[in-house]
């Protein structure tokens, strides 16, 4: 196999060189000085590059301060002729919305899936005794 890899070898670099003998020199002299050009960095593909760094970088903040706007709570104003908050008294009856805490017990007695909740938990209140 290494003859047969030689062989193919030794044929393909004659026509390599073959190609290249046949390209005129003007086209040599375009391409030699085109891959010089891509060698060597240049001073437009550098601020170009750094321009887009910042284009880029700019646009990703604006479009986080659009969203973040978008998120935040809607801010209400408050009405010019607001009065001061009223002070509850003691003689005044309690709203219907207040705190009863004996309504509160009343509710949890009422409610029997509390107590099958509580009967299936056997395990985890038995575990709390001495």
């Amino acid at each position: 196999m290494s003859s047969h890899d030689d062989r193919f070898d030794h044929a393909m670099r004659e026509l390599h060189a073959q190609a290249v003998s046949q390209v005129s020199s003007a086209t040599r002299a375009r391409l030699r000085g085109a891959r010089q050009a891509a060698a060597r960095p240049g001073e437009q593909r550098e601020t170009r590059r750094g321009f887009n760094w910042v284009l880029g970088s700019g646009l990703a903040a604006v479009f986080a301060v659009a969203i973040g706007l978008q998120l935040r709570p809607a801010q209400t104003s408050l009405p010019t002729n607001a009065t001061a908050p009223a002070i509850a008294r003691a003689d005044t009856p309690a709203s219907p919305t207040a705190f009863d805490a004996d309504t509160a017990v009343a509710a949890l007695d009422e409610n029997p899936d509390l107590y099958l909740w509580l009967a299936s938990n056997g395990d985890a209140v038995a575990s709390l005794e001495p």
